[in-house]
Order: structure tokens, then sequence, then C-alpha cells
């Protein structure tokens, strides 16, 4: 498997920060986990900005280190930034800003939008130098965290072709089911997923998207199309989630059979309420044996 490729945007007057953070990541590197990229890596007598754009290109994780002097590149503001938020938004590349010193940030609408490692309230000028190798140490173990995550998820997609093509011969189990729960009804889902494993079915939870900088959308697109079928967990949470009803709509949208699941009672989206639900509102007999006769059925 691929190295996963980071790339870090900086000012060359917070090339001590830099250094800092790359210090702290080669330890990933050395163990072959991820790629480290920055601006020192472009050989003597090459066509510089050339260089940085390939190595936009390839990258998976884009690291931002903010600051006034950041924010006052030319170069970042019109060329860089544009470019990686571009790749973001087509590739999913996972984009991640550190406030490194003071800088109004908070006014670049784009910026403003992400997900930050650290918090403007207490950028890594602002602390001791104790507590920010503390911070740091904290911003590289979640940066190999996600990359972590993007090496899972590019071992499920090398296999998706088998995995998903999986038939229902005589005897033969469906493929995967996505299941769509609120982070409320989180317990129940990693109970159905359990429950599904012990009865030979695969279940895939979208937890990736709670990783800062993931492009949640995408990963659950992808995640649907590949799927058999949607299990919907509807509760009172699960009707008001943002993530629930996109997931359903979604695979309605790409014609994915949908199997409702009432965990506790709420009324049902209009379109929903079409579909024959299980109840499992009443512990004692919730109807396990039914569901997996329903997803035995589902071709």
């Amino acid at each position: 498997m691929d190295k996963v490729k980071v790339f870090i945007s900086y000012s060359h007057k917070d090339e001590l920060w830099k250094d800092r953070l790359v210090s702290h990541l080669r330890f990933a590197e050395r163990q072959g986990i991820i790629e480290i990229w920055d601006a020192s890596e472009i050989p003597v007598g090459t066509e510089w900005e050339g260089e940085i754009t390939s190595a936009i290109n390839e990258a998976d994780i884009a690291v931002l280190l903010i600051s006034a002097d950041f924010l006052a590149s030319n170069y970042i503001i019109e060329r860089e930034l544009p470019h990686l938020l571009e790749m973001r938004a087509s590739e999913g590349l996972v984009v991640l800003p550190i406030v490194v010193r003071p800088s109004p940030w908070s006014e670049i609408p784009e910026l403003a939008q992400l997900q930050f490692l650290n918090t403007d309230a207490q950028p890594l000028s602002a602390v001791s130098a104790f507590e920010a190798e503390d911070v740091v140490n904290a911003i590289a173990m979640k940066i190999r965290e996600i990359a972590g995550a993007i090496t899972e998820r590019r071992a499920e997609r090398s296999q998706s072709a088998d995995k998903f093509s999986t038939s229902t011969g005589a005897g033969g189990l469906p493929g995967e089911f996505f299941i769509s729960h609120s982070r409320e009804d989180g317990d129940f889902a990693e109970l159905l997923k359990l429950k599904l494993a012990q009865n030979g079915y695969s279940a895939w939870i979208d937890t990736d998207r709670l990783l800062p900088g993931l492009d949640w959308r995408n990963e659950i697109d992808d995640a649907i199309r590949n799927s058999t079928a949607l299990l919907a967990i509807m509760s009172p949470n699960g009707k008001e989630s943002e993530y629930v009803t996109y997931e359903w709509a979604f695979a309605w949208g790409a014609g994915k059979p949908i199997v409702p699941i009432m965990l506790n009672q709420t009324a049902l989206h209009p379109r929903l309420a079409t579909l024959q639900y299980l109840d499992f509102t009443d512990r004692p007999s919730r109807p396990w044996t039914k569901l997996y006769d329903a997803l035995r059925k589902i071709k």
C-alpha cells in the first residue's frame, strides 16, 4: 500500500513551526505510514512552482500553518490555497489548518469553514515552549490517525470490486450493508453491526466522518453506491439528523433498497413512510430473525 502523502503549506517565516511539526511526524514516516513534502524538498535548479503543483496533486493530506505571514503571501493566497481547496472539493484532499501565530484567518470564508487542529484562542506562539511542544505532538498524532483512516479506506476500495460483486447464489448471502444512524443511536448501530456479523453479514458504519478534515459526503456516497442496501435506524434523533436524512435520500436516489428499523417511535418522512419498517421499539421482542430473512431476500 502506498504511503499517505502529507503536503505542508507554510510561510518561510514560520519555518521553525514547520520543522517542529515535521520532527514529530518523522517517526510515522519512518514506519512507512506517511510521506512528508514541503518546499524544502524542491531540488536546486528546478522550476519551483511546477514542483509545488505536482506535490499538491499527489497529496492525500494538506497541513496549513496559518499566520499573518501565511495570509500575506500572494503566492499562497492566490495560487496555492485555491489549488488545495479545489483538490479538497474534487478529489477529497484532507485539509488541516493549524494556527501558529495570530492572524485574521476567520475573515477568509474558505478557511473559516475548515476544522482546525488547534484554536485561534491559543495559537502555538501564545503558549510556552513546553505547551507548544505538547500541542504539536497531539497534532502529529491526529495527522497519523487520519493517515491511518485513509490507508484503511484505500484497502477497502481495493477490495470493493470483489467484495461488492458477491452474488446471492444458492445458500449465498448478500454483500455489505450500510448502517445509517444518528450519533445518539450509535450504541444500537454497533449492536446491529455485531448481530449481522454473527449471522454472516458484513456492515459498514460511517465512523470516518468523525475525523477532522475528511470529506464525509464523498465517503458516504462511495459506501452507499457500493452497498447492497441501506439500513436506516429511525428514532426522534435519527429523524432530526442531517447525516441520516442525507444518507437515506442518497440511497433512494441511487436506487438502493432501504430497510427502515424503528428503534424509538417517531413519525417518518413521507417518502420513508411508504416503506414497511421493522419495529425494534420493544427490546425483549426485537424481530432479529425477520431482519435477517429480509436481508437474505435482497438481491
